[in-house]
């Protein structure tokens, strides 16, 4: 999960025709993506059974995220 985490962090290009969607990552790939969570979910563990998808949702426009690092 963190090598997903830390691809979706750095907003890669690949992220921005995804704006205001929730997709589904496997390593540094979409794998699904759609306007429900869970529907995404279910394509991604249909098409990967033996994988453990993330999901994120990608922002309309840039946000701003502070941590207590």
């Amino acid at each position: 999960m963190y090598e997903e985490l830390k691809w979706f962090a750095s907003f890669p290009k690949e992220l921005e025709a995804f704006r205001g969607k929730h997709i589904a990552l496997i390593g540094k790939k979409i794998v699904a993506s759609g306007d429900n969570a869970i529907d995404v979910l279910e394509k991604a563990k249909k098409d990967f059974p033996k994988d453990n998808p993330v999901l994120a949702f990608v922002q309309r426009e840039e946000t701003l995220i502070l941590t207590g690092d």
